[in-house]
């Protein structure tokens, strides 16, 4: 007898909890402060027409030494590649050159004609580079002697 007045007990809590949930909700809701309405702007303020501020920057050409070339090198490889970079690079001789400005033309699609390619090699070599060594003839037999 006295399991069945708890669970008696407990179940008229359980449903007084269950009609103060949803009664209660109702008057709650209602109570609730709304949250404030965004302000309505007119349309003619927003097609109105406001001064544009102008933001005059100084032109500043890539920092490089002139040479034959220069204007080529300046405005084919500027467009992907530093200054600093090719700085950063050892000084390559003319073949390495060639193969490095070759190689950004066919596997990366510079946009660079042959003519311009020799240019870029010229102006790379006497920039940041050296003439490729002559080759030895015949020291090689010299050597092993």
């Amino acid at each position: 007898m006295q399991t069945l007045r708890v669970l008696v007990s407990l179940l008229i809590v359980a449903v007084a909890i269950l009609v103060y949930a949803l009664w209660g909700r109702a008057g709650r809701e209602r109570n609730a402060a709304l949250p404030p309405k965004a302000p309505v702007i007119p349309v003619s303020r927003l097609t109105e027409v406001r001064p544009i501020k102008d933001i005059d920057l100084d032109y500043h050409s890539p920092d490089l030494p002139p040479g034959p070339g220069q204007p080529v090198f300046a405005t084919q490889c500027v467009i992907c590649h530093s200054p600093r970079y090719i700085l950063n690079q050892p000084a390559f001789p003319r073949k390495t050159w060639t193969a490095e400005v070759h190689k950004m033309v066919k596997g990366y699609g510079a946009p660079i004609d042959p003519d311009q390619e020799k240019q870029i090699v010229n102006y790379l070599v006497v920039w940041h580079g050296k003439e490729d060594a002559p080759s030895p003839r015949g020291s090689r037999s010299k050597m092993y002697r």
